[in-house]
């Protein structure tokens, strides 16, 4: 047990300094949208709560080295909630690209200045429905000194139900977001049928915008994956032996995807002017002077 804990706080304290840039990468996000005036877009609105989502699970971190009261037990599934968020809206992202570029003509799934705030509500709203559950069976155990519980190394048939279910939905989510950026992929670089009347600085925009959201599509799914596969496949925690067993790999999965969720901010700043521009006005406090891009539209 003693090998357990050492990993333990040797990941956290190796995750200090990423999740420090993480929190200011994606704080930086949230300003730099609110404070320039062409970036009030549904899309971006969309990276802000992703942003908000990322932030909160950044800072509900240390809890899982630090739970010590049943409150803070029950809390730790906001970041399951968050996580949760964040994979909607990737998946909303890639839905919306896939009707405005694949489908322009139909503007039924598309997001507008006038339903966004409502998706974004709906999109937490229903992660909180779909988590609520598992805060019924998570609580404090004083034989192990833990909490126990779905997203633990201690699971009950129910626990058990509640991370099936998860990680259930979660690979529905991405399967729907590989089949729209499967499709556009296809369409703007292999077979050349989507926009290809579209002049050639247009569809490039198209194509980098595509490759941004599948960028951060790609990150946050090769964080999280080890996560959901090792929590799924974990056994009861009935013995130290099995405990042993799975913790190291399922703590060195969760170290991970922390990490990935630092990534975003430097994505936008790579693939997107506006955000590079806007990231330097905010360090060197002036002015934004922004471009147009498609990724704000």
């Amino acid at each position: 047990m003693d090998e357990i804990y050492n990993l333990q706080y040797t990941l956290f304290y190796s995750s200090i300094l990423f999740l420090l840039i993480g929190f200011i990468g994606n704080v930086f996000v949230i300003r730099i949208v609110h404070k320039t005036r062409e970036m009030h877009t549904p899309t971006n609105y969309l990276l802000v709560s992703m942003a908000v989502s990322d932030i909160v699970t950044i800072l509900m971190w240390p809890l899982y080295f630090f739970v010590y009261w049943k409150f803070f037990c029950k809390l730790m599934e906001l970041v399951q909630v968050c996580i949760m968020v964040s994979c909607i809206t990737m998946t909303v992202l890639a839905v919306e690209r896939y009707y405005a570029i694949m489908k322009p003509l139909r503007n039924g799934l598309r997001l507008r200045e006038d339903n966004i705030k409502k998706a974004i509500a709906c999109i937490w709203v229903a992660s909180v429905v779909v988590c609520l559950p598992a805060t019924f069976f998570k609580e404090w155990s004083e034989t192990y000194e833990t909490c126990i519980g779905p997203w633990t190394l201690y699971l009950n048939q129910g626990s058990k139900a509640c991370v099936i279910l998860d990680a259930v939905i979660y690979f529905i989510l991405l399967a729907i977001m590989i089949y729209c950026y499967g499709s556009l992929i296809r369409g703007l670089y292999f077979t050349n049928t989507v926009c290809p009347d579209t002049d050639g600085e247009r569809n490039s925009e198209k194509k980098k915008l595509v490759i941004t959201f599948m960028l951060v599509t790609v990150a946050f799914s090769i964080g999280f994956i080890p996560t959901v596969v090792s929590y799924v496949i974990i056994p009861s925690g009935d013995g130290t032996t099995e405990v042993t067993l799975y913790a190291q790999p399922t703590f060195v999965a969760d170290f991970v995807f922390v990490l990935s969720l630092c990534c975003n901010p430097f994505i936008y700043v790579f693939r997107s002017t506006n955000f590079k521009e806007g990231f330097k006005s905010v360090i060197l406090c002036r002015n934004l002077q922004m471009h147009n891009e498609v990724c704000t539209a």
